[in-house]
């Protein structure tokens, strides 16, 4: 039996209603199923039905997600789609509770590095038995994507996309500073000179995000898998992030404030701003908000390559959001036929998703004269190969927001020591990971 508060039925009627309050006052959830997914044949072509689908697509890449709903329903009238978006932080939270209650969507869409977390609360369902049905091929995806929904064994989500950190680049800051707008750098020696470059042109090349801690914090992830070394133990027991790699990492992170390059204290709004107003050279990021951000600027000149290499290989940061089937208090299987009927068509039309920003997960389609197309999209796709993806180890996302971001925020407003900053966030990184274990392991 849980404590009863009152923050308990507060946050309960925030997420699930009644039958939400009802599982916090009894310290258990109500049942929602334990079989696995009815058989699936083939495409449905029953009578009308309508499904639900969440995610958390509030920006511009929601109006292109509801396109192609609107182009699949054209093709499967008989099948329809009711898409609700909410901000990433409330579908996180709403979407357990959703499931507990037995209020769940049919399917949703959720980040790769959510899905272990999702997988161990058996908030999701495998989705082996429906594989072939969807027209999943391994030979389609780069390893690193195809083993991103495979958690204890099993496969428990369909990768729609990748999102590498990329290069984006002020062509005409590059330009006045003497450089090539059409070779940005790609290593160490060729970024730091560019920046010297610029800073004698009196700009300020890389503006680091120091007050963002995730988007600084993606920085680090890449630059530590850069430098050979890795955020956490095989077991995912125990941090490993303040080891040498992880120091030099950090270090070069705060060389850009030390000699000048970035400013102190800045925002990423700040970064974006002064790049779209020539005062900016480089911008580390995403291609789903930069791409569709950056193009609706006039006048600027600008475009994007995978990121250089600071350390001794190459890596990226990189996300994927990817399909996933809810656990229901009993599955109907013509629901399923036609959630699997969806899927399978966007899987394969996923170059329509790409003006959304990401690069489509699946090769044959990442090849294909449609992606030349989209020049930014295109250039992004030249780095799939040295993607990096978080582990799969439940809770792995609130390890890396709660501790190690904030750490790396504050190391670089304050410029103090890399190894200790990284050494106490390890200790505290460590004993989350071994709730976790406590807290999933049961699950």
């Amino acid at each position: 039996m849980s404590t009863l508060t009152r923050r308990t039925v507060l946050r309960a009627l925030g997420t699930a209603g009644l039958a939400g309050v009802a599982a916090a006052i009894t310290g258990c959830a109500p049942t929602i199923g334990t079989g696995g997914l009815p058989r699936i044949d083939g495409a449905y072509d029953g009578p009308p039905i309508r499904l639900r689908f969440w995610n958390g697509l509030t920006g511009g890449d929601g109006p292109v997600m509801r396109t192609l709903i609107a182009e699949f329903t054209r093709e499967h009238p008989n099948i329809g789609i009711d898409m609700y978006a909410l901000p990433w932080t409330d579908f996180y939270q709403k979407f357990p509770a959703a499931v507990t209650s037995g209020l769940a969507p049919d399917f949703a869409l959720m980040h790769n590095f959510q899905v272990a977390t999702n997988a161990a609360r058996k908030v999701i369902m495998p989705v082996d038995e429906v594989l072939d049905t969807v027209g999943l091929v391994e030979a389609d995806y780069l390893p690193v994507v195809w083993d991103s929904g495979v958690y204890r064994g099993q496969r428990w989500s369909l990768p729609l996309d990748m999102w590498p950190d990329s290069l984006f680049y002020n062509r005409r800051v590059l330009e006045q500073a003497g450089l090539d707008p059409d070779a940005p750098p790609v290593d160490r020696a060729g970024y730091e000179q560019a920046l010297d470059a610029v800073a004698s042109s009196g700009v300020q090349g890389h503006w680091l995000p120091a007050v963002d801690p995730q988007g600084v914090g993606r920085g680090f992830d890449s630059l530590l898998w850069q430098f050979g070394g890795e955020h956490y133990d095989s077991a995912g027991r125990a941090a490993t992030f303040a080891e040498q790699a992880g120091v030099d990492a950090l270090v070069w992170q705060q060389s850009l404030i030390r000699a000048g390059w970035s400013p102190r204290n800045v925002s990423g709004s700040d970064a974006s701003m002064a790049f779209k107003n020539d005062q900016n050279a480089f911008l580390w990021g995403g291609p789903g908000a930069l791409i569709n951000d950056l193009g609706q600027v006039d006048g600027l000149d600008w475009d994007v390559a995978p990121l250089p290499q600071i350390g001794g290989q190459r890596a990226a940061f990189s996300g994927s959001h990817q399909f996933v089937v809810s656990r229901q208090p009993s599955f109907d299987a013509d629901r399923l036929a036609a959630v699997v009927t969806f899927l399978g068509w966007i899987l394969a039309n996923s170059i329509g998703w790409a003006t959304a920003g990401p690069v489509p997960a699946r090769l044959p389609i990442l090849a294909s004269p449609e992606l030349a197309d989209l020049p930014a999209q295109a250039h992004v796709a030249e780095g799939v190969e040295h993607i990096r993806f978080y582990p799969l180890v439940p809770g792995i996302a609130e390890v890396q927001t709660t501790i190690l971001y904030p750490a790396i925020g504050d190391a670089l407003l304050s410029l103090g020591d890399p190894r200790s900053a990284l050494d106490t966030a390890t200790t505290q990184a460590s004993f989350l990971l071994q709730e976790n274990v406590e807290k999933y392991g049961r699950a």
